[in-house]
């Protein structure tokens, strides 16, 4: 085995150590021949200098490689051969690593080099910035919709808007909003999403940046034809009988286009056109209604906001719900926290909420079998989130997309106003609501607010 050359070795050299020590030691207190035996000490020094030359050989040169690996560098020459097996078996070893490395460095360069390229030729814009602000490393996409380059400090951007900045250096930990919209000076609506990796010494923000103005478009048109179609849909329901009747009305008193005699006119043409002017009422205060409910929905009032206690307004809403029918059969859960006190518009809220209990207490009135509302009341930091749940008939999936849209209802009595009357109340302030169907059969509106992202408070 190799290992016996290397004990060998050092056997050999601790025994002439001891040899030189005794010969020394007889030579100057035996025979007091100063001369030889400083000759021999001269001798033992050699020799120690050789056994610890033998280790720090070896020694030296492994932490000179993990020194090198340490600092990246696979260069190291490894040392000619030795008559020992054993040192030769390790420098083999360690030439075998080091050649492991070479080959790992250059697999990580590259891939480096392919992914720099991919990141290179994406659509979206991708940067990353250090603790101070300043830019590490930017791809062109993130260049042409920000104008930043590296090194740049990312104050640089609020040329874009003046929040921006803020938005990208939110403290560690306390990123609030991952992603926003900013709008440039080239009309581009861009989305900023923000990541964060931590490493030893600091946290880097990574911000990943795109174009999102023909999305927004996209859905802008959408919804003004939904809303087209809804009100031509709501209008022509409410003319299309006036107008018919108008004719046959018109008809009654005509003949030929000539209007008739009044002893013409018997009782039979007076009732049916009482019965037709009853229903041209109708419709008209039908159509003057659905136009008030339009000019509510355009017309919203400016928040007020004040510090409430959203414990006690649920509460107390809960009290006015209950006028509404079968309100009392329902099972009410709540998970309320005493005193969440939170800055909003009191009377607002209060209809959003409102509105919610009445629409899940409808829409249990179909559930004869354990009907129950579910209402959840927590805060995270700056938010605060409502969340008022049913187990009510599900929501189709065809209809969930509909459901905030204006004038679409499901209700054969229903005005369509109330879901997206809450939703521009809630967004107003700073908020949403958002529908969600889950496990059990259960239907979930929530209502989230957040007081950073509230407009200005008068």
């Amino acid at each position: 085995m190799s290992y016996k050359h290397f004990y060998g070795a050092i056997i050999l050299r601790l025994a002439i150590i001891i040899l030189l020590s005794v010969a020394a030691t007889f030579l100057f207190f035996e025979k007091q021949a100063l001369i030889l035996s400083i000759l021999m000490l001269i001798l033992l020094i050699g020799a120690v200098i050789n056994i610890i030359r033998y280790f720090n050989g070896l020694n030296h040169w492994v932490s000179s490689f993990l020194l090198g690996i340490e600092n990246d560098d696979t260069t190291l020459k490894i040392p000619s051969k030795t008559n020992n097996k054993s040192i030769n078996d390790v420098y083999d070893g360690i030439e075998r690593l080091n050649e492991l490395f070479k080959n790992i460095k250059v697999d990580i360069s590259t891939q480096e080099q392919y992914f720099r390229s991919v990141i290179d030729q994406s659509a979206t814009g991708l940067f990353s910035v250090d603790s101070t602000g300043r830019v590490i490393n930017i791809n062109p996409a993130a260049k042409k919709f920000t104008t930043l380059n590296e090194y740049y400090h990312v104050n640089a951007l609020l040329a874009i808007d003046k929040e921006l900045p803020g938005f990208i250096l939110e403290p560690s930990g306390k990123i609030s909003r991952p992603s926003a919209i900013f709008e440039n000076q080239a009309g581009q609506k861009l989305l900023f999403k923000l990541s964060e990796i931590k490493t030893n010494n600091e946290s880097i923000k990574l911000v990943a940046v795109s174009d999102i103005t023909k999305e927004l478009d996209s859905r802008e048109i959408d919804s003004w034809i939904k809303l087209a179609r809804t009100l031509s849909h709501e209008i022509m329901n409410n003319i299309a009988p006036i107008t018919t009747l108008s004719k046959v009305i018109t008809g009654y008193f005509t003949t030929n286009g000539k209007t008739i005699n009044s002893q013409d006119i018997n009782s039979m043409t007076i009732a049916n056109t009482v019965k037709g002017l009853r229903v041209i009422e109708e419709r008209g205060l039908g159509l003057i209604s659905f136009v008030e409910n339009y000019r509510k929905f355009t017309k919203l009032p400016e928040p007020q906001f004040k510090e409430v206690n959203l414990s006690t307004l649920i509460e107390s809403n809960l009290v006015a719900a209950s006028a509404y029918p079968g309100f009392n059969t329902i099972k009410i859960e709540k998970n309320i926290p005493d005193d969440i006190l939170f800055s909003t518009d009191e009377k607002l809220l209060s209809q959003v909420i409102l509105n919610l209990l009445k629409n899940a207490s409808e829409a249990l009135l179909e559930n004869k079998n354990n009907p129950r509302i579910i209402i959840n009341l927590s805060r995270i930091d700056s938010a605060v989130k409502i969340v008022i749940t049913n187990n009510g008939p599900q929501i189709p999936p065809e209809t969930k997309d509909q459901i905030f849209v204006p004038f679409y209802t499901t209700k054969e009595n229903g005005s369509g106003i109330g879901l997206s009357l809450s939703k521009q109340i809630i967004l107003q302030m700073g908020g949403d609501i958002i529908l969600t169907t889950g496990k059990e059969n259960l239907t979930s509106f929530s209502i989230i607010l957040n007081s950073e992202l509230m407009p200005h408070q008068n």
